[in-house]
Formats: C-alpha cells, structure tokens, sequence
C-alpha cells in the first residue's frame, strides 16, 4: 500500500519545469551578473589601461557600449519578469494535491520576486552610468 502511494507520488513530481520557467528563475539573475561585470571590466581597462589613470576614456563609444551592453540587461530582465508573471497565471489555479503543480506553482512565485528584484537592480545599475562619469579620476 505504502508503495503504491510513493509510486504515484513520484509520477507526480515527474511533471516538467518547462523552459519558459527555468528562464524566468534564472535569466534576471543572470543578466544582472553580467552586466556588472562586463561594465565593470570594459570602463576600468578604458579608464586604467597601464598604469595610469585617465580622465577619458580610451573608447570615445564606451558609455554607447555601455548603455548597450545596460539595455539587454533590462530586456533580459523585464522579459523574465513578464515571463514570470505569465507563469504564474498559468499555474495559480494549480491543484494542491499534484506535487507537481505545486512546485511550478511555487517557482513561478519565487520567479516573479527573483526577476522583478533583479530587473530593479538592473535599472540601478544603470541609472548609476547617467550620475557618475565612466572615467571618474
């Protein structure tokens, strides 16, 4: 009897993720990530190329690379929050008893508060690039 009750179980939780929410999960976290540090990596080899500091960049486009390389952070970020949102709907009327339903259910929650944390420390990071000058020395 027991058995059978853990068979079921585990046929259950063999439902898939699904890509749509392995995106939403980790694709804000991870445009965040690097865009922190490609910015970081471009403006300091720009700015600090030897061993002296500059006051301009060595790239005359460096903030345009920048502001690019910012904005697919947002789209990546703001696409996985609208994502999110999109599983969420899909798995909110979810059954409780279906292990998993409720785990989708769950990860399209964690979703939505991962990708719209991190899409707002995205858009920090860039408003940061319009306050400070790339090269501030």
């Amino acid at each position: 009897m027991h058995d059978t009750i853990y068979r079921d179980t585990a046929a259950e939780a063999r439902l898939p993720v699904g890509m749509a929410l392995v995106f939403a999960v980790f694709a804000a976290p991870l445009a965040w990530a690097l865009q922190l540090v490609a910015n970081y990596s471009l403006s300091a080899h720009a700015c600090y190329p030897i061993n002296v500091p500059l006051a301009v960049p060595v790239w005359g486009s460096l903030w345009w690379i920048l502001i690019g390389i910012d904005m697919t952070a947002i789209i990546l970020a703001g696409g996985a929050f609208f994502i999110a949102i999109g599983q969420w709907r899909t798995w909110r009327g979810a059954s409780g008893a279906h292990v998993g339903e409720r785990r989708n259910r769950f990860l399209a929650k964690w979703a939505m508060m991962i990708s719209g944390l991190f899409s707002i420390a995205v858009i920090f990071t860039i408003v940061m690039l319009f306050i400070e000058p790339v090269c501030n020395w």
